[in-house]
């Protein structure tokens, strides 16, 4: 668990060629426009009722603000007051959304990094709505909470789909792990072992390191039982993998995303899910504004809900009320 070494949000504004905002984004993606020459540095008055600005060059309630201002024409993709725009365009807040803390933070990934990592591109890529701030402790909790479900979800998908996706993760090599316990036991309790069990660990012990030995001359010191194993060699035998991946195991995430079928009502409300949960286990205080659970899942879409949709108990969340 890293904290952030810097400030999730950078605020910085853009402004479409009318002067009007379209998005918050970050000064990397700022100093992107401006290599490209389809942007500039400008800067515009934001009007705000809690700012007490005492620039002889701006109005009360209003503050100059750094901004980019874009040089082409830019098509607009969501609609004006919408609560898409509202998040789009709002600056947001470098806190816990959870718990209000200001102190280190944690990138938070409401649907898990495992799952979203291979969902189809256009459902992660320049999407962060799904990405919020959580301190250590909040986001501790919150993924307890999501590992419960991971853990639910992948198990009865498991069950379902038959026995050859419920297998173990790994293989144990019987002999190998006789090998190894052999050995332990030697390191740690030989003077405290009978005779001839020493010797039967010992031969299993010298068997095993002779046939992982090309010097022909070490493989005869090994062998040479009258010459005591060092210290090294226990070692070596101690450490020997006994356990190796099952070429056969689909892990718990492949799974899941799979059953989606790359169908994108599915992948929709495996997503809205996911924000649900995240709402109820929680309870975040302190989202941005504009964020509700209904806002699109693809960057730069907006989903027109029919009837259908609306049974689905999509809810909606504008978090505290010192964000509106």
């Amino acid at each position: 668990m890293i904290s952030m070494k810097s400030p999730m949000y950078d605020n910085i504004y853009m402004l479409d060629q009318q002067g009007e905002v379209l998005c918050t984004i970050s000064n990397k993606k700022a100093n992107w426009y401006i290599r490209k020459g389809i942007g500039k540095w400008s800067t515009f008055k934001k009007k705000d009722k809690d700012i007490n600005n005492n620039s002889n060059n701006c109005k009360k309630g209003e503050e100059e603000v750094k901004c980019i201002q874009l040089l082409f024409e830019h098509n607009r993709t969501n609609k004006k007051g919408s609560s898409e725009e509202v998040y789009l365009t709002s600056a947001k807040q470098n806190i816990c959304v959870a718990c209000g803390s200001d102190g280190y933070h944690i990138r938070h990934y409401i649907v898990p990094y495992s799952y979203r990592t291979m969902l189809p591109k256009e459902y992660k890529s320049h999407m962060s709505h799904d990405i919020v701030i959580l301190c250590p402790t909040c986001h501790v909790d919150c993924e307890r909470y999501s590992k419960r479900r991971m853990k639910y979800m992948e198990n009865d998908l498991r069950m379902k789909l038959g026995p050859e996706y419920n297998v173990s993760p790994v293989i144990e090599d019987s002999y190998l792990a006789n090998v190894r316990s052999c050995s332990i036991a030697l390191a740690k309790w030989k003077d405290k072992m009978p005779k001839e069990k020493v010797d039967r660990y010992d031969t299993v012990v010298r068997e095993y390191l002779a046939s992982i030995c090309t010097n022909e001359e070490e493989k005869s010191e090994i062998l040479n039982t009258k010459k005591e194993l060092n210290k090294a060699q226990l070692q070596a035998a101690c450490g020997v993998k006994y356990r190796v991946k099952n070429p056969n195991y689909i892990p718990g995430a492949n799974i899941v995303v799979q059953s989606l079928q790359q169908d994108d009502k599915a992948i929709e409300q495996f997503i809205l899910d996911w924000r649900n949960h995240f709402l109820d286990t929680v309870q975040p205080r302190f989202m941005p504004n504009g964020w509700r659970v209904d806002n699109p899942v693809v960057c730069g879409t907006r989903s027109d809900w029919d009837e259908d949709d609306a049974k689905l108990g999509v809810k909606s969340w504008f978090g505290n009320t010192a964000f509106l």
